[in-house]
């Protein structure tokens, strides 16, 4: 596979595009320092999804796969030792803390069927053709244009290539995080309509409609969804459960969105989530809740 600085991606755009710059900003300040502490937890919920979903997807020795938003890249070693030697994948990601962990763990584990890339996907140069497959588990769902992501993935593809994406259902299908936020709503009232669809986010893709016209816009075919129930853990302990799923979660967005009252009854809404999680507790300590994905696959078309 060729690598991307010898793309011949025609008028190449810029490595970021003008409307996810914020949001990539973001990530790489203030989200990834919370994503590293807690991503035993997040990469763990991801893998319970991932290992139901992505055993489904026809690989083949020698294929080439585009991993999208790859993050610590634990799907992209997962992937390249799939493919086998004669295979290849690409890992793409915008935060630099993430991929830096990725290459690491790549050097350590002595594979060299993996390459890492830390670009947006909405703009990255791709080459037409250059995969047979491309995944992404938790990613397309933060872009801020959706459609021209999946547009840059599908050029990217093969003919007949095939995309799998897996991206959480509704809120209230999910109790691994609705739990909690329900718990803070009880004492500071919902964060205005602006603060909460103003751009991507983890449930952008939960409508499966909404998901079809997206892919179906972007010139994929064979649409399918696939739902996924799985527990995940939330802690190894009840103090680790509670402060995950108040810094990472919805119920820490409705408590940073209500300013000083959030703070004044943050006591009451951990007293709260202590004895909802203790009903959860298994023997060993850890602390599991439900949760629910979509696993949405595609096929760009037979001929360009």
């Amino acid at each position: 596979m060729t690598m991307p600085h010898t793309t011949t991606h025609p008028t190449p755009p810029p490595a970021h595009s003008l409307a996810n710059a914020p949001f990539i900003d973001c990530w790489n300040q203030v989200l990834a320092p919370k994503w590293v502490r807690f991503r035993h937890l997040l990469s763990g919920s991801g893998q319970v999804h991932s290992t139901v979903a992505f055993s489904t997807l026809p690989l083949r020795s020698g294929d080439r796969v585009l991993d999208i938003g790859c993050g610590f890249g634990e799907t992209t070693l997962e992937l390249a030792e799939r493919v086998g030697p004669a295979g290849s994948v690409l890992g793409l990601d915008c935060a630099r803390s993430f991929l830096t962990i990725a290459k690491a763990e790549q050097r350590a584990a002595g594979v060299d069927n993996v390459r890492y890339w830390e670009a947006d996907v909405e703009t990255a140069p791709l080459e037409p053709s250059a995969f047979d497959i491309a995944v992404g588990r938790f990613a397309i769902m933060f872009c801020a244009n959706p459609v021209r992501a999946l547009r840059n993935i599908r050029f990217a593809l093969q003919p007949g290539g095939i995309l799998g994406l897996i991206c959480w259902r509704s809120l209230a299908e999910n109790p691994c995080w609705h739990a909690a936020e329900q718990i803070a709503l009880r004492y500071v009232p919902p964060p205005t309509e602006e603060a909460t669809t103003c751009g991507p986010g983890p449930f952008a893709m939960a409508s499966e409609a909404s998901n079809r016209q997206r892919l179906t816009a972007a010139g994929f075919q064979d649409i399918r969804h696939q739902r996924i129930d799985r527990p995940v853990c939330v802690g190894r302990t009840l103090d680790e459960a509670i402060a995950y799923l108040l810094l990472i979660g919805p119920a820490g967005f409705v408590l940073r969105e209500a300013g000083a009252e959030g703070e004044r009854w943050r006591p009451h809404v951990e007293a709260d989530l202590r004895a909802l999680l203790t009903k959860h507790q298994h023997s060993d300590g850890s602390l599991w809740l439900g949760s629910s994905t979509w696993f949405v696959t595609a096929r760009a078309p037979a001929h360009k």
